[in-house]
């Protein structure tokens, strides 16, 4: 593997008394905390490597097979929980073809606990409830900033993708940040969840055309950059495994679950390779992202909106708790003479994926160009100061107890300093790592569509219209005269 394809999340020891004090100085405080994450470990999306002898099923996933179904029993309609073990069907390969047999593993009949191919491992499991665990002993019980009960919903909001690892790690995380004994008896937690059209917890350009067609002409442009590079790189074994030299998928998942390496993938060859291999897929998904304003509006504005939303929500009833002069709501919901009817929430928890986090940090300008590992967290923090009043102003025409508000962001424990908070007056005391609320609603702002919809189905059939550079070079790429502008899904 490479510097660039990180498999697994790493947690760093707990901070220290000290450290915590000056992560979190006594002068502001903490009023929301908004996480987005990664899913934990998965199996690949699509069987690989089956030539070389890797079976397509593999033997990790012993939680997922005990599965519990919500069934109604008749006559009185009472619901209730049903049991049942999952087992995994293949076809047999052998003469003759298409029968069916048990699947197996990698060992001759081993059935139990096999995969389905992109599911959440038990590792997945294990590292979603390290994050849960992670947050709680640093929001619970250390800042004291979250309840140590989950007594009602008022002060959280949970939301996941629909896609199932997803939402399985989010359980894995929540089941570790409040434990079955710090729960009210009977609460369950709400988790909210979008329809497959209106999913912006990921890139969706299989919903949005003209996110597909921007994903289109700029991987031709990487392709273009690449392909000369890598040509005669990939040996005749490869090419035989992996005809359209898609290996990345299967790459992170396999140490990450202990699979082991196929042989060719041991030599020094191969790794020179995957490097550069690894540098032309990163650019291939992000490089749209980092040139074009319009891209990363479809592909990560619409939840960069729903992010901004939750903090100006806060904002708001901190006003409102601090007894401030309620006009600022009209800035902060543009135009809006008062606060939307929804409450603020102190914790927002996100499932997603690892082209989310990756995108957000590019049209944030915070990107390290390494792919997110497993389990990965994009985390917003929002703090109010309390902010010194203008002597000159009377009671009657200040208000009171005016306070500052500062966003900060921080991405796998490691702060973030976004260069949009960079200059002076758009952070605090000249510290980047806290943006001015100001600052950073500006800066994300800029890619929040207003009316992702209508963008999708905007500029059809149009090459790149906000990146000269880049149109140019599309445009230079030579092409089959009326081919489809349509990005292949990987």
């Amino acid at each position: 593997m490479t510097d660039h394809m990180p498999v697994s999340r790493d947690f760093p020891p707990f901070p220290s008394p000290d450290e915590i004090k000056k992560l979190y100085p006594s002068n502001l405080e903490l009023l929301q905390v908004q996480v987005l994450f990664r899913h934990g470990e998965r199996t690949p999306v699509r069987a690989r490597f089956q030539t070389w002898g890797l079976q397509p099923f593999w033997p990790f996933c012993k939680i997922a097979e005990r599965f519990t179904q919500t069934i109604v029993s008749f006559p009185n309609e009472a619901a209730t929980p049903f049991e049942y073990v999952r087992r995994l069907e293949s076809v047999a390969r052998e003469l003759p073809k298409n029968v069916p047999v048990p699947a197996s593993g990698f060992k001759p009949g081993e059935h139990d606990g096999l995969c389905m191919l992109g599911e959440l491992t038990d590792l997945g499991r294990l590292t979603g409830f390290k994050l849960g665990e992670k947050l709680r002993r640093l929001y619970v019980d250390e800042l004291k900033f979250l309840p140590q009960m989950f007594a009602d919903h008022s002060d959280f909001y949970f939301r996941s993708s629909h896609v199932a690892r997803s939402n399985e790690t989010l359980l894995s995380l929540f089941q570790a940040l409040y434990p079955t004994t710090y729960r009210a008896p009977g609460l369950k937690p709400v988790i909210y969840t979008r329809l497959f059209p209106q999913e912006n917890a990921y890139p969706n350009d299989e919903n949005c055309k003209r996110l597909s067609e921007l994903g289109f002409m700029f991987a031709e442009i990487v392709a273009h950059k690449w392909n000369p590079v890598l040509a005669g790189r990939t040996s005749d074994l490869l090419r035989d495994v992996l005809p359209n030299g898609v290996a990345i998928d299967g790459s992170p998942a396999r140490p990450a679950s202990s699979t082991p390496s196929p042989p060719a993938w041991l030599t020094t060859s191969h790794s020179r390779t995957a490097s550069k291999t690894t540098s032309a897929v990163i650019e291939e998904w992000y490089l749209g992202v980092q040139k074009s304003k319009e891209y990363r509006t479809l592909a990560v504005g619409a939840l960069a909106g729903d992010f901004l939303h939750r903090i100006k929500l806060a904002v708001a009833g901190d006003q409102k708790a601090h007894g401030i002069n309620s006009g600022s709501l009209v800035d902060l919901f543009k135009g809006s003479s008062s606060a939307p009817k929804e409450q603020p929430v102190k914790l927002a928890l996100y499932g997603s994926h690892d082209t989310t986090i990756a995108s957000l940090l590019c049209a944030l300008d915070a990107f390290d160009n390494k792919w997110p590992p497993f389990t990965s967290d994009l985390t917003f923090e929002l703090f109010a100061k309390p902010s010194p009043s203008s002597p000159s102003s009377s009671p009657s025409s200040s208000p009171k107890n005016p306070r500052d508000y500062y966003v900060r962001l921080s991405y796998n424990d490691e702060i973030l300093h976004l260069p949009a908070c960079a200059s002076p007056g758009t952070n605090l005391d000249g510290d980047s790592s806290f943006c001015a609320l100001a600052a950073f609603s500006a800066a994300v702002d800029e890619f929040v569509p207003q009316n992702w919809e209508l963008g999708c189905r905007s500029n059809l059939n149009k090459t790149i219209v906000d990146a000269p550079e880049m149109d140019a070079a599309f445009k230079a790429i030579p092409r089959v005269e009326g081919a489809a502008m349509q990005k292949q899904q990987a």
